[in-house]
């Protein structure tokens, strides 16, 4: 009778706590939302860096110690409006980093005898070079190409259109959470205070919840853990994700391993794909904060989903290619035994000079174009605002979509887009459109029946130039539009139907 009543026990503590987890990400939106202007503004500009959203990430998690918490926190940021797709990214690059630091962390227990301390450091940097090398792969290609933000806004769309998948996003999961957590806010005297406290609110929710799986999921098993799990790569690999999507935390159980390292009773070589396996498994902690949120907030969750799944196709299928981080920790372990110091100035070295550094030699200055349109679809006159910011040592933008002609100062927007310098597309008021001027097509599945890129449009005094111009056959419409292919911005739109008839038009009013 005691089993099925520890079940029971369990499965309660277990709905308890991912009832405080979805309260404290809702929590966490609708008090980011009651920030002041000055305090949302600050955030906006500290992140549109990317090598400084890293190091939030990367120092935000080494602080808290749970990547789950830094990436559930910023995905609710996203969902509020305040935070933008492109510069959410790098800080959930950094947070994959900065978990890293717990096991580092557990093998410095043990210091005090030589060859297990080799051992353990070895066992604990494992899971830091994956994770570095995982970030010099991804952030060169989010960075000039856009190439994760792409992916993962593809995999939103499908989620979309998926009428299960959508039916689940856009039905509420529990109108009490959302009334709870907008009391909440009402009756707490200050912003800052709501904050915090849904922060502390998310950070124990996610601990009770791993305390309670790891009890019954690992528990007395340890020894059961050596035996079976670590049997082969794949086999490490799948009882990674399972282990670490139960207890919500990569770094419990990677710092599980370090132990078992350090004993000599499980080789290195093993738990390497055990590692690769829980950067896998933390992910179902952000999918879970995006549930029912917005668009931008679930692409983020497919984003950290996309981050560890290359590092794991980059390294697991390929026993060569694995063997290389795996090189790199032992020789790491080995220069621990001339001297433990190194173990030392590892930690301070990349958890905070390097990202320092990299922050130093990489500033540069926004700039924030304001676009205002006058739309007309029938009889109906519409006005709309979209901005657009810029950082000078970046390689994308963003696009703040405002469903209003003059937004208050750093209000959210309505919707958000970001293209990279790379990507032909340009942002309209609707949402992003792609081309091929090679292909001659638009949205891969429509033609391009004309285009130039040296259409004109006169504004007030300011004639903008060099515009290009692309008119497409889209089913039975056909669509115009002119674009500014350097700020990638439409200009002027214009849809017909089959009979020529003028079904919805956009045009620039100002620019500021």
């Amino acid at each position: 009778m005691e089993k099925p009543l520890g079940w029971l026990r369990t499965t309660l503590l277990f709905l308890i706590a991912i009832f405080l987890f979805l309260l404290a990400i809702d929590l966490v939106g609708e008090s980011v939302t009651m920030l002041g202007q000055d305090t949302v503004r600050s955030i906006l500009l500290a992140t549109s860096n990317p090598f400084i959203g890293l190091f939030i990430g990367l120092l935000a998690t080494a602080l808290v110690q749970s990547s789950s918490t830094v990436t559930a926190m910023t995905v609710a940021v996203v969902a509020s409006g305040y935070l933008t797709l492109g510069n959410a990214i790098p800080v959930v690059m950094g947070a994959n980093v900065g978990t890293t630091l717990t096991s580092t962390l557990v093998s410095l227990g043990f210091i005090t005898n030589r060859n297990q301390f080799r051992k353990a450091i070895s066992a604990g940097t494992i899971h830091d070079f994956f994770n570095i090398i995982t970030v010099l792969i991804v952030f060169p290609l989010e960075y000039y190409y856009g190439t994760m933000s792409y992916f993962s806004q593809e995999l939103t769309g499908l989620v979309n259109d998926s009428e299960v998948a959508s039916n689940i996003m856009h039905n509420s999961y529990g109108i009490g959470i959302d009334r709870i957590s907008t009391w909440l806010v009402s009756v707490l005297p200050q912003n800052f205070i709501t904050v915090f406290l849904s922060l502390i609110l998310l950070f124990v929710s996610i601990k009770f919840l791993s305390n309670i799986i790891y009890k019954r999921l690992i528990g007395s098993s340890k020894e059961n853990l050596k035996k079976y799990i670590f049997a082969n790569p794949f086999k490490s690999f799948g009882w990674g994700i399972v282990i670490t999507g139960g207890v919500q935390s990569s770094s419990i159980t990677t710092s599980l391993v370090v132990p078992l390292v350090a004993s000599g009773k499980v080789m290195l070589h093993n738990v390497f794909p055990f590692i690769m396996g829980a950067n896998i498994g933390t992910t179902i902690t952000a999918l879970l904060a995006a549930f029912n949120k917005s668009e931008a907030a679930l692409s983020l969750a497919f984003v950290h989903l996309l981050f560890n799944l290359v590092g794991v196709l980059v390294f697991l299928p390929f026993p060569a290619i694995r063997r290389f981080p795996i090189f790199l920790a032992g020789k790491f372990g080995e220069l621990t035994l001339d001297s433990r110091l190194v173990g030392f100035s590892y930690i301070l070295f990349t958890f905070f000079l390097m990202p320092f550094a990299l922050i130093y030699f990489n500033q540069g200055y926004v700039t924030e174009r304001t676009y205002r349109y006058e739309s007309y679809a029938g009889s109906e006159v519409s006005h709309s605002t979209i901005k657009v910011r810029r950082e000078v040592s970046d390689h994308r933008l963003d696009y703040l979509l405002y469903e209003q002609p003059s937004p208050r100062e750093n209000a959210p927007p309505d919707t958000m887009f970001m293209i990279s310098d790379k990507q032909q597309s340009f942002a309209a008021l609707e949402r992003v459109y792609s081309y091929e001027d090679n292909g001659l097509s638009f949205e891969k599945k429509y033609q391009i029946l004309s285009h130039n890129d040296t259409s004109t449009y006169k504004l007030d005094e300011v004639k903008l130039e060099h515009l290009n111009y692309i008119e497409v056959k889209m089913d039975e419409s056909i669509a115009h539009f002119w674009f500014d292919a350097d700020q990638k911005i439409v200009i002027r739109s214009e849809h017909y139907d089959g009979q020529g008839r003028l079904l919805k038009s956009s045009k620039l009013l100002s620019i500021q």
